[in-house]
């Protein structure tokens, strides 16, 4: 991939890589029959224990936004990888001014602009062409569980310099990892979680200043950042009458919301996916 003159990417040979097309297609089939956001969650826990999860997102979100030292409603906000829309609808609860939203789904971007007209939607892969945006437009730009679904580590530095490259200096970029303290681990071309140090790496290199990062969750989610090698498959142990009978995840989702929402304020870290807030320290017109 390159930047042009333009200062916007642009893929070699052809707009649209074949791995993009690949991701469509699966994300496209995954909403179509999954819509709500057990569709872009867990999966296998089904609809009752993902709107748990849904609920401590939630809490999260509006604790670390109440962070940000900005006015929402003057503010214009880029929500990527916007899948079902939960967080365009978070952001837009909380009054920001102006909203975008982009994916890769076909199915997404369709839904959605039925569902908030206002919304500006975008189908695009934020790693590769990103011309219908424009530089220096957004206050926050958003990507929560999408970075890791970016396997290829050359399409992922694309991604943060994109991101970089929309954002207004002195703009902030939120998002969710699993920020490993060890090394990476990859799901097939699922996801692909990276280390801590990488991402630290990479993130300053393009021009961003970490300022927090926090824990989304705790218990509720897999313990992929642990030292304990076991702790991974406990987990899935535990939770594997959730993933035969789905109405067992609301009884269990409400037993652990409490005490998960107590441990998220409680510990500086987790085991498991967390948030971090960025600030655009400068811009870079070249690359």
């Amino acid at each position: 991939m390159r930047h042009s003159e333009d200062g916007l990417s642009h893929t070699q040979g052809t707009r649209t890589s074949m791995e993009t097309e690949t991701k469509r297609a699966y994300w496209n089939d995954r909403l179509h029959d999954n819509w709500g956001p057990h569709g872009v969650g867990t999966l296998v826990y089904g609809r009752y224990y993902n709107a748990w999860l849904y609920k401590v997102r939630k809490n999260v979100f509006r604790r670390v936004v109440s962070r940000l030292d900005i006015d929402l409603s003057k503010s214009s906000v880029l929500d990527v990888g916007c899948g079902t829309g939960f967080y365009i609808n978070q952001w837009r609860k909380l009054g920001a001014g102006k909203l975008t939203g982009v994916d890769i789904s076909d199915v997404s971007i369709r839904r959605l602009s039925g569902e908030f007209p206002e919304v500006n939607l975008y189908r695009l892969d934020i790693s590769e062409d990103i011309r219908p945006l424009t530089q220096r437009t957004f206050d926050i730009v958003s990507a929560f569980d999408v970075l890791f679904h970016i396997v290829n580590d050359d399409r992922y530095r694309e991604a943060l310099r994109n991101i970089h490259f929309l954002l207004k200096d002195g703009g902030y970029f939120l998002f969710s990892d699993n920020f490993l303290h060890g090394e990476g681990k990859r799901y097939m071309d699922y996801w692909k979680s990276r280390s801590l140090s990488f991402i630290k790496t990479e993130l300053e290199r393009v021009g961003f200043r970490i300022i927090l990062r926090t824990p989304m969750f705790v218990l509720m989610n897999s313990p992929v950042d642990t030292k304990y090698s076991m702790a991974e498959r406990y987990w899935e142990m535990a939770m594997f009458p959730v993933r035969r009978i789905k109405l067992l995840g609301f009884f269990i989702g409400g037993l652990m919301y409490p005490i998960e929402l107590l441990l998220i304020r409680l510990m500086q870290e987790s085991p498991s996916t967390e948030i971090m807030i960025c600030k655009k320290e400068r811009s870079r017109n070249q690359w």
